[in-house]
């Protein structure tokens, strides 16, 4: 009989800890969302390209009565998505000299075959608290990257890279927040910054008027800091810092702008400080969208000119965007313009704009390939780097139109016609014309997973595009013919 009561309070205990026997208790927790429509990809992340971020409010309290067992408002979860990209280019040269280069004749020409893997997960751990990782493993060569090699530091093993890691949250019922980790971050036009970083950042919100950020992060060098704490410092890193209003003005119509500073000691004995104001405005609408980017720099460069004079830099940028539906048509027109530098190198001024690299532009060429960054594009290779920026001496100007007719639900052809300049042809030899570029772009979305894109192309070069680019024959200007092609996974 002694054996009853011990019995009876095991049930107890069962009961009150135990899971819960009703079938689908978890049934309510939230499913994941559906694949977003296919769009191209890029090296700047999109909010397509992520998964959807929760909108970060503070969960109602509720009053749990002592005999019932607390059901979490929010069910921690996490959600998953992926990308696997397979890749081929094909371009004629490297350069617009067609004759073979003697010291290296493997340069000619340039072709590969690539493949990228893009994991992403979001960890949902309330509805005001999540964390986030992004990894990409590639580019990987498939004449190069050997998947059987087993040595980790080999020259072709695997290339993997983190990009973002990061944790974000809101509390106060949604008025403050935070973002805190490797993440991509940019400025209002992305023209200065647009880099994955380290940084923090804190936001709080000024309620109708739209929201206020801040934020301080630290951008990679080249200066080498060793693997253990004791030999690592802040005297020769790369800080940036700064604060951003994000408004909106009316229906349709968005104000962003952001005071962003730049503090570079990475190169000793030559410090560099940069405050840049940046502004951008935005219409949307049902049929027609755009914005319009400005963006100023001054700062001061420490020893850089002749004589181990200061400079002070003094430049600018601008960006306008349009984007247009006319019946089965989609138009995107984009102009881009960056401050040159004057023609004496080494005075007092430095007028070259500091810049990221990340325009709006449709060309594959003279700007970075919106369907893979292949890191070889125009902008960049003409341009002088440092510390996380390129800088154009001659200036550069870039405008393009792509036009992409729905001939059905699946084919989507696409026409894409550019032209860029120099403002300064001072430093290019006394030429303007950096070249013409036009491709068509074949794109078959086989269904919210699968899209497939064939792209063919001419960059036909001036004699300023010659003048930057070439190694040898500085006037010569001969086309380079690119052919790619794309085939896209995504869940």
């Amino acid at each position: 009989m002694r054996a009853r009561p011990l019995l009876q309070a095991l049930l107890l205990v069962s009961t009150a800890f135990g899971p819960p026997l009703a079938s689908g208790a978890r049934a309510a927790e939230p499913a994941l969302s559906p694949p977003p429509v296919d769009t191209p990809a890029a090296t700047t992340p999109t909010q397509a390209d992520r998964p959807p971020q929760v909108e970060l409010k503070l969960a109602p309290s509720r009053v749990v009565p002592p005999d019932e067992d607390p059901i979490p408002e929010f069910p921690p979860h996490f959600e998953a998505r992926v990308e696997l990209l397979n890749l081929y280019v094909n371009r004629s040269d490297s350069d617009f000299d067609r004759k073979a280069p003697k010291y290296n004749e493997n340069t000619q020409a340039v072709g590969a075959f690539a493949t990228i893997l893009t994991p992403k997960i979001a960890w949902e751990l309330a509805s005001d608290l999540h964390v986030y990782w992004e990894s990409e493993v590639g580019l990987n060569y498939w004449s190069k990257n050997n998947p059987d090699q087993e040595n980790a530091i080999a020259p072709d093993v695997f290339v993997w890279k983190q990009r973002e890691i990061y944790a974000e949250g809101a509390y106060a019922r949604g008025t403050l927040g935070y973002k805190v980790g490797y993440q991509y971050f940019t400025d209002p036009t992305s023209l200065f910054l647009g880099h994955w970083i380290g940084v923090a950042q804190g936001w709080t919100s000024l309620g109708r008027v739209g929201h206020l950020s801040y934020f301080v992060g630290q951008m990679p060098d080249q200066t080498y800091e060793g693997i253990t704490i004791q030999q690592n410092n802040f005297k020769r890193d790369i800080f940036v810092f700064g604060a951003r209003v994000d408004s909106n003005l009316t229906h349709g119509l968005v104000l962003r702008t952001a005071l962003t500073n730049v503090h570079d000691a990475s190169l000793v004995g030559h410090t560099r400080w940069v405050l840049s104001p940046s502004a951008r405005v935005e219409l949307h609408s049902p049929l027609l969208s755009g914005f319009l980017d400005g963006a100023l720099q001054y700062g001061r460069s420490e020893a850089t000119g002749l004589g181990g004079i200061d400079q002070t830099i003094l430049a600018w940028a601008a960006q306008g965007h349009i984007e247009l539906i006319i019946g089965s048509w989609d138009f995107a027109l984009n102009a881009l313009a960056l401050s040159a530098d004057d023609a004496h190198e080494g005075n007092d001024r430095a007028g070259a704009f500091l810049y990221s690299s990340k325009s709006k532009s449709s060309t594959v060429v003279l700007t970075e390939d919106e369907h893979r960054n292949w890191y070889d594009q125009l902008d960049r290779r003409m341009a002088r780097y440092q510390g996380g920026f390129w800088t154009h001496r001659a200036g550069l100007m870039v405008a393009d139109l792509r036009a992409t007719l729905h001939a059905t639900e699946a084919f989507h052809p696409a026409l894409i016609a550019g032209a860029s300049a120099v403002l300064n042809p001072d430093n290019a030899l006394g030429n303007r014309l950096v070249g013409v570029e036009a491709d068509v772009d074949l794109g078959w979305f086989v269904s919210d997973l699968v899209a497939a894109h064939v792209l063919g192309g001419v960059m036909v070069p001036g004699r300023a595009g010659a003048a930057l680019i070439n190694q040898m024959d500085l006037s010569a200007t001969s086309p380079i013919y690119t052919i790619e092609a794309a085939l896209k996974v995504r869940y």
